[in-house]
């Protein structure tokens, strides 16, 4: 009985190939863990309002999402 082998390399690949579309489900989810992580920063005070504020809007064109964008967060 042999050892299963699999390759991983076509994974990474599809990975990277779905987060180039600003709506798969790869950068939706990157895009909602960044904008959880500055949320909470700011949440303890670390950003004021104004710096969310542009934090979110480098976060929505980092990802592609344009303001009127149904998933992009405008606080």
């Amino acid at each position: 009985m042999g050892i299963k082998t699999e390759n991983t390399a076509v994974e990474a690949a599809m990975l990277r190939q779905d987060s180039r579309d600003k709506h798969s489900p790869v950068n939706l989810m990157l895009y909602r863990t960044s904008l959880s992580l500055i949320r909470n920063l700011a949440r303890e005070g670390v950003f004021t309002d104004m710096e969310y504020r542009k934090i979110c809007t480098i976060l929505n064109k980092k990802y592609g999402l344009s303001s009127d964008s149904i998933f992009a967060e405008i606080p």
